[in-house]
């Protein structure tokens, strides 16, 4: 008798010229599935990046929408917060697939447990926590801004990022302080800012770039849902973002 299991289906040979039984064996996607389901597999059962996607984010425009837009956040000279965490070398998040809810304890989370499938690199409209900590586990740099921030800083911080690293994730996000709209998140750290500071930011993304578990894991990944524009490599640097800021001193 022959047995073969491939995707969870065994195909079982009962002889020369015998029929074929198929048996179905049903995968276990409860719990933290990071060592269950391979890495950038889809899973319609578990994680595909277009099933069950209310469960992070019900997919209302108030998560990217400026509703005073005649007003807005104006940059002020105040010194931007840095803040990180010593997080142990042995730590992996965990991996949970869309019938879980995961939540977190920080509006802007730094590292933490996500869903399987992460997101291609670029900017979003908008996309959940649950699934820019996954590229901040490969090595990501991700900038946030308050949907009200005045567009000549938002646009003066994104040319930064996306001159700085290829694995980037930009996206509005309501959940950070109107005094303080502008963040850029990393592995263990993150610095939330008024103003743009050219220093601050290349500093911040050469130090903390790239860190992370699977921090120079360069494979791109498999959720779009609201992707604006794919990110390019920076002139001077690799698809392994091998030189962080190349044009910046």
């Amino acid at each position: 008798m022959l047995v073969s299991v491939l995707l969870g289906i065994s195909l079982v040979g009962l002889g020369h010229g015998a029929l074929t039984r198929v048996r179905r064996q049903k995968l276990n996607f409860t719990g933290d599935v990071r060592n269950k389901v391979k890495m950038g597999e889809k899973h319609v059962e578990c994680d595909d990046g277009e099933t069950n996607l209310g469960i992070d984010w019900s997919g209302h425009p108030m998560n990217y929408t400026c509703y005073h837009p005649t007003t807005p956040i104006l940059p002020v000279t105040l010194p931007p917060v840095l803040e990180c965490e010593d997080i142990p070398p042995h730590y992996q998040p965990q991996h949970f697939c869309m019938t879980t809810p995961i939540t977190y304890n920080n509006s802007i989370p730094h590292h933490g447990n996500h869903r399987p499938i992460w997101p291609k690199f670029g900017e979003y409209q908008f996309v959940p926590p649950q699934r820019w900590l996954h590229n901040i586990e490969h090595g990501a740099v991700v900038m946030l801004y308050h949907p009200c921030a005045h567009p000549a800083m938002v646009e003066q911080l994104r040319k930064l990022v996306t001159g700085c690293i290829r694995k980037h994730v930009i996206t509005a996000y309501t959940n950070i302080p109107e005094d303080k709209p502008l963040a850029l998140v990393a592995w263990g750290c993150r610095m939330l800012m008024s103003f743009v500071d050219e220093v601050q930011v290349t500093s911040f993304i050469r130090e903390n770039g790239l860190h992370g578990p699977e921090g120079t894991y360069p494979k791109e990944g498999q959720y779009t849902q609201e992707l604006l524009k794919l990110a390019e490599v920076p002139t001077g640097s690799t698809n392994e973002d091998s030189v962080l800021c190349p044009n910046y001193i």
